[in-house]
C-alpha cells in the first residue's frame, strides 16, 4: 500500500508542476511551431515555455551567452518587409527572465542563416528584436532563448509589416493608406520643434511637450465610429497620445483637437488608444479616479482626413498601433485587396484557383506572390490564376493592391497542401464461373468499394463484404 500511495504522489507531482518536468515540442528546428499570420501576432500572455528545452544542434546566436541554450523554435512566411519581434516573460506575467531573440532564414534539415540576434537585458523580462529588409513569401524562424537558471512561460509577439517612415514632427508625418497594425522599433526624440502640441492641452508641459514622438496622418474611407490600441513593447512605458482633425491636409496647418491622452494609467499590457465603449475625450497626467489611459473612439467623416501623435516620454522604446476598423465602424482610405478561392485545402501536385475580382479602389494594380511553394511564382490582374503546389506543408499566397496615389495594402491567405496517402493493398482472389465469392480484403485508409454486381459504393476497411455471384 504504501508504494501504491508513493506513486500516486509522484504521478499527482509530475502533472500540478509546470512544464519543466516536461520536454518541448518545438525545440528543434525541425518542429518549428508554424504562426499562420504575424500581422500583429501576439500569443497570449505566458501561452509559451521553454522549461524542459534542450539545446539545438546548431549553434548558439553570435550575441547570445554560452548558456543560452534552452531554446524553442518559431516558423512563419513574411507579408512584409519588417518585422518586430518581442518576448515578454517577468513583468508581463510570465515566468521566463531575459528572453534572447534570433531570426534566420534557411532550411532547418540543411542550412539555417541568422539574420540578427538580441541578447536582452540582465534581469528584464522583455527582449525585442527589429528585423527589416525582408521578402515577402520567404520563410523565416524564430529562436526563443534563455538560460536554464532563466526559463520559464513568456509572451510571444510578431509584427510583420511594411515599413513606414514617421517623423518626429508634425512636418514629417507618415501618410497611412490601410489600417494595418503599425510597429516601430524604436523611437529617437521629440524632434526639432518638440512643443508642437497645443498649450491648452493635456500634453502641455513647462518643458519639452514631446520626449519620443512618432506622427501620422490619414483621409478617412467610410464614415464611422474610428478606434485603435497602442501597445508599448515595454508594457511599463508610458505612452501619451492626441488626435486631430485638420482643416485641410496639413498636419501643421489649422486643426481641431479631438482627442488628448496623458493618463499614468497601466494596464496589463500598458497599452492606450481610443475604445468604442470608453466616454472620456480626455485624460491629464496622474491617475486620477475613473481614468484607464483610454478615450472614447472618434467619429470620423469620410473625406475628412485626420493626426495622430504618439509619444513615449519613458523611453526610446518603440510601439504598435492595431486599428479596430469593421465593416460598420469608419476606415482609413486606401486600397481594399480581397483574395477568393476554389479551395484552401489540397492534395500535393493539385492546384487552387485564386481570384481577386472582389478588390476595391485597386486601379493602381493587383499583383499576386506565390513564390512560398507555388507555380507559378507570380502574377498579375485579378485572374483567376491557378496555381499548383506540388510539396505538402502550409503555404502563404499574398495579393497586393494599389490605387492611384500609389498607396499599397496586401492580403494573404493559408494553403494547406496534405500529403497523398499510400494506395491500398488488396488481396486477389481467383473464382470460377457460377462460383459465390467471399469477402475481399484490403488494407489502408478512407477506402472506397464498388460492387459491379449490384451498382452500390461506399467507404469501408478491410474486409470488403461482397455477395455477387459469378456469371
Amino acid at each position: 500500500m504504501k508504494k501504491i500511495l508513493l506513486l500516486n504522489f509522484f504521478l499527482l507531482v509530475y502533472f500540478l508542476l509546470p512544464f519543466n518536468l516536461k520536454s518541448q515540442s518545438n525545440d528543434n528546428c525541425e518542429t518549428a511551431i508554424f504562426l499562420p499570420n504575424v500581422s500583429n501576432y501576439c500569443s497570449g500572455i505566458a501561452f509559451y515555455s521553454n522549461f524542459g528545452a534542450t539545446a539545438s544542434g546548431f549553434g548558439l546566436p553570435n550575441c547570445w551567452g554560452a548558456t543560452a541554450t534552452e531554446d524553442v523554435w518559431f516558423t512563419f512566411t513574411a507579408t512584409g518587409t519588417d518585422a518586430l519581434i518581442s518576448a515578454s516573460g517577468t513583468g508581463n506575467g510570465g515566468t521566463m527572465v531575459r528572453p534572447r531573440i534570433a531570426i534566420y532564414t534557411g532550411n532547418c534539415l540543411g542550412t539555417i542563416n541568422q539574420l540578427a540576434c538580441a541578447n536582452g537585458t540582465a534581469g528584464s523580462g522583455t527582449t525585442q528584436l527589429y528585423q527589416g529588409a525582408m521578402t515577402p513569401g520567404t520563410v523565416y524562424l524564430i529562436r526563443i532563448s534563455s538560460t536554464g537558471a532563466n526559463e520559464g512561460t513568456f509572451e510571444l509577439c510578431v509584427n510583420n509589416y511594411t515599413a513606414i517612415n514617421a517623423g518626429a514632427d508634425c512636418g514629417g508625418a507618415a501618410f497611412l493608406c490601410n489600417d494595418n497594425p503599425i510597429s516601430v522599433a524604436t523611437l529617437s526624440g521629440g524632434g526639432a520643434n518638440a512643443d508642437e502640441p497645443e498649450s491648452s492641452s493635456c500634453m502641455e508641459s513647462s518643458g519639452a511637450d514631446e520626449g519620443n514622438s512618432s506622427w501620422y496622418i490619414w483621409t478617412a474611407g467610410t464614415t464611422g465610429p474610428f478606434a485603435f490600441d497602442i501597445f508599448p513593447v515595454n508594457p511599463s512605458d508610458d505612452i501619451d497620445f492626441m488626435v486631430w482633425q485638420l482643416n485641410g491636409t496639413n498636419p501643421c496647418g489649422p486643426r481641431t483637437v479631438l482627442r488628448c491622452n496623458t493618463s499614468a494609467c497601466l494596464n496589463a499590457n500598458g497599452s492606450t488608444g481610443l475604445s468604442y465603449t470608453d466616454t472620456d475625450i480626455t485624460e491629464d497626467p496622474g491617475c486620477d479616479f475613473g481614468e484607464n489611459a483610454y478615450c472614447s473612439a472618434i467619429n470620423m467623416v469620410a473625406g475628412t482626413t485626420y493626426a495622430l501623435l504618439v509619444n513615449n516620454f519613458s523611453a526610446a522604446n518603440g510601439f504598435t498601433i492595431n486599428f479596430n476598423t469593421s465593416a460598420t465602424s469608419g476606415s482609413i482610405r486606401g486600397p481594399l485587396p480581397v483574395i477568393t478561392t476554389n479551395t484552401t485545402s489540397i492534395c500535393a501536385g493539385s492546384s487552387v484557383i485564386f481570384n481577386g475580382s472582389n478588390s476595391t479602389n485597386v486601379s493602381g494594380g493587383l499583383n499576386w506572390n506565390f513564390v512560398n511553394g507555388g507555380s507559378p511564382t507570380s502574377a498579375t490582374g485579378n485572374g483567376p490564376h491557378t496555381v499548383t503546389y506540388s510539396n505538402p506543408g502550409n503555404y502563404t499566397a499574398i495579393l497586393t493592391g494599389t490605387d492611384n496615389l500609389g498607396c499599397n495594402k496586401s492580403e494573404s491567405i493559408i494553403i494547406t497542401v496534405n500529403a497523398i496517402p499510400n494506395p491500398p493493398t488488396v488481396i486477389n482472389v481467383s473464382y470460377c464461373q457460377n462460383q459465390t465469392t467471399s469477402a475481399l480484403t484490403a488494407t489502408g485508409s478512407n477506402l472506397l468499394w464498388y460492387n459491379s454486381a449490384t451498382g452500390g459504393t461506399g467507404s469501408s476497411t478491410a474486409p470488403i463484404p461482397s455477395t455477387a455471384n459469378i456469371g
